[in-house]
């Protein structure tokens, strides 16, 4: 029954409604339920009854329940007015069909008795209307009071007087008089309560006036706050892929500075970048040029690698997305990869990436590597950053370490030829010994020769 009751209250009612027409349309569904059930128990009262006017309480019960039904359908000022005129118009008519019905019960009293009523019914204007709704307020005070002032001529315009009732004029005189001041008090009080009302409502419109800009200026610093808030998590992101980012820089110079052969060196290297970066695979590409002429991109090192397409570990300038990206220099970021291009292989099978990133490895305008990255997730903007800045360094120790390898190479030719000068100058220094022994020899036998030619000259002599 709470719960019926509690609903036939509040129908029409909205929760962006002003408070104050709030309480008032549900004052008037709560009239106007209590008028019907009135009406619908007098009705089963007065069915026993001869000359019961079940007309008039039938059109009585329309109007009230018109006014649920206007409320419903947001019509709220017209369903009070009905509020406000009913109680006068129900008791004139019942007054009146009882006056024509049977004259001869009604006194003096039952005479004036319904225009007292009805000027009580005055209060219900200044109650269910405010002080912002004077319009229908006095549309509602002006049609009582015109029932009240024209209670005598609705009688006689009905042939129905106190006269006719055998009412003296001296007892409806004095009754007269007496109403009239009753109304006249009534009203004064009326209008004293409505201004005190309006009064406060002036004192709570300045009060929900201030309340609105205080929770307007709160809203706005909220505003402000998650606006701050905001900026406040884009900075600390900002902040964290900064950090993130200089981590990786400073654990990768550090890597490349370590004591290891190159081959080691590029596959730490290789599966760290992998490993930081959370994908799935990745490849690095050396450029070799020691021919000009022949110059080819060459795979030194990869993380869980495989192709299903394009076999090759090594690539001419310009063939495949790895030689167009040495010749063109710049970044290549593939969010649509090629079907068959590359797969990764994990426990579950394979699958094409979703993101492959392709980064020339530069240093001084010169391209000294490639690195390629696939992963299932896409590369973010800071990962990308981050790469760039990282082939520099890259790019970087493998020139270094080319040049290494160069200077070691041309030192190791260097002393192999002097090796071989030193052998060639020991080869050379034995024939000289050689040469000389042989000179010597030569010598001792020239001398030899001569001592015996002059010998056979003197025993030539000495014959002759």
């Amino acid at each position: 029954m709470a719960n019926i009751w509690n609903r036939l209250s509040h129908i029409g009612i909205d929760e962006g409604m002003d408070f104050q027409l709030q309480h008032r349309v549900i004052l008037s569904n709560r009239l106007g339920a209590i008028i019907s059930s009135l009406i619908i128990v007098f009705m089963v009262m007065f069915s026993f009854r001869e000359n019961t006017n079940f007309l008039l309480m039938v059109t009585i019960l329309a109007f009230t329940v018109g006014i649920l039904v206007l409320n419903f359908f947001k019509l709220h000022s017209i369903s009070r007015l009905l509020v406000s005129i009913i109680p006068a118009l129900g008791v004139l008519w019942i007054n009146l069909s009882i006056k024509l019905s049977q004259p001869e019960n009604v006194e003096i009293i039952h005479y004036v008795s319904p225009r007292m009523f009805i000027a009580s019914s005055l209060v219900l204007p200044f109650t269910l209307f405010s002080t912002r709704e004077r319009t229908m307020m006095g549309i509602g005070l002006a049609f009582i009071l015109a029932v009240v002032l024209l209670y005598d001529p609705i009688h006689e315009m009905l042939n129905v007087s106190y006269e006719q009732l055998n009412i003296t004029s001296e007892q409806y005189g004095v009754v007269y008089e007496d109403m009239f001041l009753v109304i006249i008090m009534l009203l004064s009080s009326s209008v004293f309560l409505f201004n005190l009302n309006n009064l406060y409502e002036k004192k709570n419109l300045s009060l929900l006036e201030e309340a609105n800009t205080k929770n307007q200026d709160a809203l706005k610093s909220e505003e402000e706050l998650k606006k701050t808030l905001k900026e406040v998590e884009i900075a600390r992101a900002e902040d964290e892929k900064r950090n993130w980012a200089t981590k990786g820089l400073a654990d990768l110079a550090s890597l490349l500075q370590s004591k290891m052969d190159r081959e080691q060196l590029y596959d730490k290297l290789i599966s760290y970048l992998v490993s930081y970066l959370g994908i799935n695979q990745g490849g690095l590409y050396i450029i070799n040029d020691e021919d000009e002429d022949a110059i080819t991109i060459d795979l030194v090192a990869s993380y869980a690698y495989k192709r299903k397409k394009y076999v090759s570990n090594s690539y001419e300038p310009g063939q495949g997305l790895i030689g167009q990206t040495y010749l063109e220099g710049e970044t290549l970021h593939l969010n649509e990869v090629p079907q068959g291009y590359i797969s990764i292989t994990s426990g579950l099978g394979e699958a094409t990436p979703s993101s492959i990133i392709i980064v020339p490895l530069k240093v001084n305008e010169r391209t000294e590597g490639v690195l390629e990255l696939a992963s299932f997730k896409t590369f973010e903007p800071h990962h990308i950053q981050f790469l760039e800045n990282a082939g520099e360094s890259i790019a970087s120790s493998i020139s270094t370490n080319k040049v290494t390898a160069r200077t070691e190479s041309l030192l190791s030719s260097s002393q192999q030829m002097t090796e071989e000068m030193r052998a060639q100058e020991e080869e050379m220094r034995q024939n000289m010994e050689e040469l000389s022994a042989t000179q010597e020899e030569m010598a001792r036998k020239e001398k030899e020769y001569i001592a015996r030619i002059q010998e056979l000259e003197t025993q030539l002599g000495e014959v002759g």
